[in-house]
């Protein structure tokens, strides 16, 4: 699916990759070794960061500097890659929704990129990554009502629906989803980070959650 990014990011001085790719997958229960997975992941983490704030993480820093530079508070949106951080520094776990979107919160939390999920079949023409415009809403997971003005957003023909602070109800991930569209936002991030993320969550994705014999497109 091919994508553009808006002319605006230049003038934010911010540097901006994105990584797509898509997969059919069967949409389940976490089987337990990636449950496992999750948990060995989890305390990795909490142990790399033990008595530190998910923002000294060098990768999370710079998406922070990213969505600054944007126009967007990261101390009021935080990347959703340091919410999940902080989710696992105040010690309680991840949660667990489905093999898609745990797949996609395990390589947030260990690359420090943040993830997005979609069900590709709910989007809609062409793709854009843009920074959101004032008026911009959308209902979010689980948040409500979004003030998308000044963060990085990706777009279809109709509207909003993802972004690296947290995504829309619109185009989430259910047992109905048969077509995924990943997406790894760097936002003031090396691109090497983001192919980092993409190599891991490819792994995840193809051994948790892809139709058998069925390779993803990227």
């Amino acid at each position: 699916m091919d994508i553009t990014i808006n002319s605006a990011f230049q003038a934010t001085g911010a540097t901006v990759h994105i990584g797509i790719v898509e997969y059919s997958v069967v949409v389940a229960p976490s089987p337990p070794a990636l449950l496992n997975a999750v948990e060995e992941g989890t305390n990795i983490r909490r142990e790399d960061l033990i008595g530190e704030a998910a923002s000294s993480d060098p990768v999370i820093a710079c998406i922070r500097a990213g969505f600054k530079a944007c126009g967007k508070d990261p101390n009021r949106y935080r990347p959703s890659s340091e919410a999940l951080i902080r989710r696992i520094l105040s010690g309680k776990g991840l949660y667990c929704v489905n093999n898609v979107v745990d797949c996609g919160n395990l390589t947030s939390i260990m690359t420090g990129i943040p993830i997005g999920c979609y069900d590709g079949d709910k989007i809609k023409g062409t793709l854009e990554l843009r920074l959101g415009a004032e008026g911009d809403t959308y209902n979010g997971i689980s948040r409500g009502n979004i003030n998308l003005a000044n963060l990085p957003i990706l777009s279809d023909d109709s509207g909003p629906f993802g972004s690296p602070f947290s995504d829309s109800e619109r185009t989430a991930v259910t047992e109905k989803t048969t077509r995924l569209l990943f997406a790894a936002y760097g936002i003031g991030a090396d691109v090497a980070h983001i192919e980092a993320a993409a190599e891991m969550a490819d792994t995840l994705i193809s051994t948790f959650c892809c139709v058998e014999n069925d390779a993803p497109t990227h």
